[in-house]
């Protein structure tokens, strides 16, 4: 894991959008790497995500709850009157834009444009699309989320998408095995 490149689209995010919560977080991240895997055949963090019942989770982000986690050098997080985590960043948006390609920022940032003024319940609708990841894992392994808390160890497998186009799958499969370096 880049601990960095992911910290600094924490704080990227959170700078852009204000008020951003957690759920929301963890949804436009999820986004950025489904889109940048779609188009390019890469991940913008390598990140693994799994089957939860509000949407595909990467368990290191979700982890920022408490205290900012793995990420605390990069976001800060306080409960609002509702009781939502609010992830703030701790950096200036021109530090945390460094951390990308030229690419990557061009791609992030349209995500943001296009689903960034959006609400988490909205968010979720999109990650839950019937043709989307997270519906045919929880119909193919069947996931019980009560009996499970919500959780489940089911991963979801970006490179599905991409899993006809040889060149884009050769691609993600050389990138990957160096990102996991």
């Amino acid at each position: 894991m880049d601990k960095f490149k992911i910290g600094s689209l924490l704080g990227y995010i959170s700078a852009k959008i204000p008020e951003m919560t957690l759920r929301k977080l963890i949804k436009l991240v999820f986004l950025i790497d489904e889109e940048s895997v779609k188009t390019r055949g890469l991940s913008v963090t390598w990140l693994n995500y799994y089957a939860w019942e509000k949407g595909p989770v990467a368990p290191c982000i979700y982890e920022v709850k408490n205290n900012g986690g793995l990420f605390a050098d990069f976001v800060s997080v306080k409960k609002n009157a509702k009781g939502q985590n609010v992830v703030s960043s701790c950096q200036e948006l021109e530090t945390c834009g460094l951390a990308f390609s030229r690419k990557e920022r061009r791609l992030i940032d349209q995500i943001l444009e296009k689903y960034g003024q959006m609400t988490a319940d909205e968010l979720t609708d999109i990650t839950h699309a019937d043709d989307g990841l997270w519906q045919k894992a929880t119909k193919k392994y069947q996931i019980d989320f009560e009996a499970q808390g919500g959780k489940s160890e089911v991963e979801l497998n970006l490179a599905d998408w991409i899993a006809d186009d040889e060149e884009k799958m050769d691609v993600y499969e050389d990138a990957r095995s160096i990102a996991l370096l």
